[in-house]
């Protein structure tokens, strides 16, 4: 099938699902469907301490910029989808449904916890008023070496120097020929790969080619705004009810170092936090957050040093047997609420279907125990010559 076919049929199914979408919202299908959903899960248990399927929405940037090189949710679609929440569910504290599940209280229906990572300023300046305005929670997982400084991290560094460079074509390794970079769409393409492609690397060889990259992009360095929260901002979002937690020192991906360094960076990270914020630091954000990176010796790690629960990015809602410390997050990229309002219940819906203890099971929902094939010392790691 040729790429423009797919694309098309790709663009059409999209439009269906859209058009489905809000003919349910409108006409109330879509609540009447979740009401059903309730009683089909809870049946006779009611009044019962159990642990219902809930969700973690996971967000990074929200901010009217519409820039295609630094990815966010408007502000106006961020407002309607928390205004629909506010309505429609439970919004809980991301740490008060580990410590239900840990007391044995359980997880309501249609329980849902609202979290961000990296810790970027627009999340102060315009997610936090949406917050407060409909007066809900919000975990916020930090990346602390940037907070407070005007440091890009590696995936922004690199989306900066794509969208300012006026070369025409850039050599990605393994590729034979040059790739364009004559448009946005080219860049755009061009830019996803090479992140995609510097994530399999340990990190010093990451950040090697990352710099080496923005040195054949820009002649000169990048002069941007800080992006990054401070850290007054930050003790004042924790002030004002935002839980804060790690998501490690230097966002490294923690199966991409020697066990001993990822340890340094979520303890050091963990004591940083604690220090500014002067409260404990419960929660912790796995970088990158996919089934290959982070194993189980980083869990117990997490465990013995007094974290309750750590989330990834894998795309699941989380039931009673989930792994605390591997909780699937959902992140809402959709623009319009009843896309938004139907792709959230029917995740719910597939959730608590009869066969759902075999797609968790498939998915991932239990602990890691994937072998990884960690650096053990600097010694291990070798820089390729290209």
């Amino acid at each position: 099938m040729s790429l423009r076919k797919e694309t098309t049929i790709k663009l059409i199914r999209s439009t269906c699902v859209r058009v489905a979408a809000g003919a349910m919202f409108y006409s109330g299908a879509l609540n009447l469907l979740r009401r059903a959903q309730y009683r089909r899960v809870t049946g006779d248990r009611e009044g019962k301490a159990q642990v219902y399927p809930f969700a973690v929405l996971l967000y990074h940037r929200v901010n009217p910029d519409n820039d295609p090189f630094f990815p966010a949710t408007s502000v106006k679609v961020f407002d309607a989808q928390m205004r629909y929440l506010a309505e429609n569910y439970r919004v809980v504290a991301l740490a008060d449904i580990i410590k239900g599940i840990r007391q044995g209280l359980g997880v309501a229906p249609g329980t849902i916890a609202v979290t961000f990572d990296d810790g970027y300023r627009d999340n102060y300046v315009y997610a936090h008023p949406i917050l407060r305005k409909y007066d809900l929670p919000a975990t916020l997982f930090a990346a602390t070496s940037y907070i407070g400084t005007d440091k890009l991290m590696w995936n922004d560094k690199l989306a900066m120097a794509m969208k300012l460079t006026t070369e025409q074509s850039i050599s990605l390794p393994g590729v034979a020929r040059a790739s364009s970079l004559t448009s946005v769409p080219e860049k755009l393409s061009v830019l996803e790969q090479i992140i995609e492609q510097l994530k399999t690397l340990p990190e010093p060889e990451k950040q090697d080619w990352v710099e080496r990259i923005v040195r054949r992009l820009l002649s000169k360095t990048m002069k941007v705004e800080p992006v990054m929260l401070s850290w007054a901002e930050l003790r004042r979002l924790a002030h004002e009810g935002w839980e804060v937690g790690s998501h490690t020192t230097n966002h490294v991906i923690l199966t991409r170092v020697p066990l001993a360094d990822a340890k340094e960076e979520i303890s050091s990270s963990s004591a940083v936090l604690q220090q500014k914020l002067d409260r404990p630091v419960e929660l912790f954000a796995y970088p990158n957050g996919k089934s290959g990176d982070y194993d189980l010796s980083i869990q117990k790690f997490l465990a013995d040093s007094g974290y309750i629960g750590a989330v990834t990015t894998d795309d699941r809602l989380n039931a009673q047997d989930a792994d605390l410390f591997a909780i699937g997050r959902k992140s809402p990229w959709e623009k319009s609420v009843p896309h938004f309002a139907w792709k959230l219940q029917w995740s719910y819906w597939r959730h608590s279907s009869p066969s759902a203890t075999q797609r968790d099971s498939e998915s991932g929902i239990k602990p890691v125990t994937a072998a990884v094939n960690r650096p053990s010392t600097a010694a291990d790691r070798t820089t390729t010559s290209k």
